[in-house]
């Protein structure tokens, strides 16, 4: 008996720490929540016909998972925010050991050497051109480079700077509101894994690969599954807090319940000792 309202007290108890991370959260951009699987614990030895009928051994932590699905675009009109409507993640490379990371997070900004950065300098990666003009997404990650944006060319200070729906980065330099040609930069890259679930935390809404996320692609936006970015836009965390509150109730009523469980058990205990 007391194992199985120890193992009540703490699958109830991790949901508590699973719920209370998302609601801290619900405000953070490209914010995925985590869903917390449980199983139940019977005792294998058993034939099916007595198991089927066993009231089992509690229960215990399965699996926790992020959800990725698909969460509101709120508009900034800053240019350099992006979101993602679809399947796939921003590449983002931390220049400090050159590791590679994913995230949904697009609240970028250009430093002072024209680079596209994340807010704690990570450089965001794209697809560079070639021959002057937008290229396909390369095979591998290795091929992409940092998107440099540069505040000037031939004397002239960027006016005007695009992100289209497809990735493509073109810029205008001159006097703002002159007819004036777009210079192609490059092309945002997007990762896109088979099953985004397995991905590993970083911390900081950003991801890294995993095997048990399956098979990955670098792709540009708007390719066959790969998302469509809307510049000037965030991506919202995915959490709602009604059905967080709904699940944090559900799980005080089963932490509550056990206690008492445990209480009485132990009152029991202490009258037949005695």
């Amino acid at each position: 008996m007391f194992s199985v309202i120890k193992a009540g007290m703490a699958t109830a108890k991790h949901q508590l720490s699973i719920i209370s991370n998302n609601v801290a959260n619900a405000n953070t951009n490209g914010f995925k929540k985590t869903l917390a699987s449980y199983s139940d614990i019977a005792p294998s030895s058993l034939s099916d016909s007595i198991r089927a009928t066993s009231s089992g051994l509690g229960s215990l932590v399965e699996d926790s998972r992020l959800s990725h699905t698909q969460s509101t675009l709120l508009d900034t009109e800053k240019t350099t925010d992006l979101g993602l409507a679809g399947d796939g993640f921003f590449i983002v490379k931390n220049p400090s050991d050159n590791s590679f990371s994913y995230t949904r997070n697009g609240m970028f900004s250009i430093n002072e050497n024209g680079y596209l950065m994340t807010n704690d300098s990570c450089f965001v990666m794209g697809t560079p051109l070639v021959d002057g003009q937008y290229a396909t997404a390369p095979a591998t990650i290795e091929e992409l480079l940092p998107i440099q944006i540069p505040a000037r060319k031939d004397n002239n200070a960027m006016s005007e700077l695009e992100i289209a729906e497809d990735g493509q980065i073109s810029a205008q330099y001159g006097q703002f509101g002159d007819e004036l040609p777009r210079t192609p930069i490059a092309t945002l890259a997007l990762g896109l894994f088979t099953n985004p679930e397995g991905l590993l935390s970083a911390g900081a809404m950003r991801y890294h690969s995993s095997e048990k996320a399956g098979a990955f692609q670098v792709g540009n936006p708007t390719d066959s599954g790969f998302a469509a970015v809307k510049s000037g836009s965030l991506e919202m965390s995915n959490v709602d807090i009604t059905d967080e509150l709904t699940s944090m109730l559900q799980a005080q009523q089963q932490f509550n319940g056990a206690a008492r469980l445990m209480q009485t058990s132990s009152e029991m205990v202490e009258k037949l000792t005695r």
